[in-house]
């Protein structure tokens, strides 16, 4: 069963794209987006304009966003679910902005929507006058923080008590973050995600490992001072991967800084290695050791799978110098 506020059952004026629920069916609803919605159980903390609630178990309390950059004509949708968000038929990866145009076909649990508006279309329709978004080249240092069975985490956590205890343990990654001179690239869900310009600093590789370790060591220490738990009812727990490569700079979805390539894959996925199963803290690539060797302790070399590239990727764990790591045979 979904019910919405009384006036996603109406037109808006103000609505630049509609989702409609059920499209084609008796019991069809269009759903209004004024610039952003939520779609989810619960959505708590977020007024009834903007979200739609689904009563069903299979969603998550805060499953999936719509939000429309009316700027650049683009409108993009984010999974946030244990479950998973189908667009026109495949699963989505979750916490990754994919671009939605008129016509798309979304699934959230038993519901389906349609994307309709006048705006939004294909790119190559976009008009020839309008700012051309800046993209550039940049050789980076990539940290990204992931927190251990964040799905499940939040799928039976309070969102209050989501909120509160994200926002402690986030505030004092920031604040270390500036310490090491790193730039905040964006919030992707649960991940912390940051990095550091090298062209010409070598020295911002060795900034970008020793904020993972710092990271990692004050999370330990604050995890269990905070309400959030993971499903064992034991402190939480973040992993931290760490890359080295060019990548694509550009900006998306409004303020959202983007950072996109081959090393940014790469550097998500050992975020989702890092503190589980054996796996230290903190995994780095084999660029990132090379140039910081002399530097801090290191484990390995493992060679893993990541999802989505052919072969496999060296990796090693890494501690402040002179401490022994754990690592998995």
């Amino acid at each position: 069963m979904a019910r919405s506020s009384d006036a996603a059952g109406t037109a808006n004026s103000g609505a630049l794209a509609f989702l409609v629920a059920w499209p084609g069916s008796s019991d069809e609803r269009s759903v209004p987006i004024v610039d952003h919605l939520f779609i989810g159980r619960e959505c708590n903390g977020i007024d009834d304009e903007h979200r739609f609630l689904i009563d069903d178990a299979s969603v998550s309390r805060a499953h999936a966003e719509v939000h429309l950059d009316a700027a650049q004509d683009q409108a993009w949708l984010v999974d946030r679910s244990t479950n998973g968000t189908w667009l026109n038929g495949a699963r989505m990866e979750r916490s990754v902005p994919v671009r939605v145009m008129p016509g798309d076909r979304v699934q959230v649990g038993p519901v389906e929507f349609q994307f309709f508006s006048r705006h939004f279309s294909d790119p190559a329709e976009l008009d020839s006058r309008r700012t051309v978004r800046q993209v550039h080249m940049s050789e980076l240092a990539m940290a990204v923080g992931d927190i251990v069975s964040f799905s499940t985490v939040s799928e039976y956590t309070d969102g209050a008590v989501l909120l509160e205890s994200i926002d402690r343990l986030y505030s004092g990654l920031r604040k270390l973050l500036s310490a090491h001179r790193g730039t905040l690239s964006n919030y992707v869900g649960d991940a912390f995600f940051a990095t550091w310009e090298t062209e010409g600093a070598p020295e911002a590789v060795v900034s970008a490992v020793s904020f993972a370790l710092e990271a990692a060591a004050g999370v330990r220490e604050v995890a269990p001072s905070l309400p959030l738990r993971d499903p064992d009812g034991a402190p939480v727990r973040m992993g931290f991967g760490i890359g080295l490569g060019r990548a694509a700079v550009s900006m998306m979805a409004g303020a959202i800084v983007t950072v996109l390539g081959d090393a940014t894959n790469v550097t998500f996925r050992l975020s989702g290695l890092a503190s589980r199963s054996g796996w230290p803290d903190v995994v780095v690539t084999d660029a990132v050791h090379d140039l910081t060797v002399g530097q801090f302790s290191f484990s390995g070399p493992a060679e893993v799978e990541v999802k989505g590239r052919a072969g496999k990727v060296k990796v090693f764990g890494v501690a402040p110098a002179g401490h022994t790591i754990p690592y998995p045979t």
